[in-house]
């Protein structure tokens, strides 16, 4: 990549090797928070951009009406599997960070980005 060239979005997982050896030099992160893959890169925000975010998130879920202890259930049972330190190194290595949440926050979440 030559020099004065912008990649507006790249995959953490594609990048960070061209980051740490010094051939991509990233500008921003565009998630609300910096990357623990990348400390010192500030946020859009932070660069002086603000409202630019944009970021990667999966969830389970499951048909309306399932039962309120099967949801707590499956939800305690998420969590706790995420927290598991070979969980967290497996989904790191893609390039990912693990944000468990309740179901709560994750249907207020849901309706922010509709």
């Amino acid at each position: 990549m030559r020099e004065g060239q912008c990649v507006s979005t790249v995959s953490r997982l594609t990048s960070l090797p061209l980051i740490r050896s010094g051939q991509l030099k990233p500008l921003a992160v565009t998630t609300p928070k910096r990357s623990p893959f990348l400390p010192d890169v500030p946020t859009f925000a932070e660069a002086g951009f603000p409202g630019v975010e944009v970021s990667n998130w999966s969830s389970i879920i499951v048909p309306a009406g399932t039962p309120q202890d099967v949801t707590a259930f499956l939800n305690a049972s998420i969590v706790k599997a995420l927290e598991l330190p070979e969980v967290k190194a497996s989904y790191e290595k893609l390039g990912f960070v693990p944000q468990p949440s309740s179901r709560e926050e994750l249907t207020a979440f849901m309706k922010s980005e509709m």
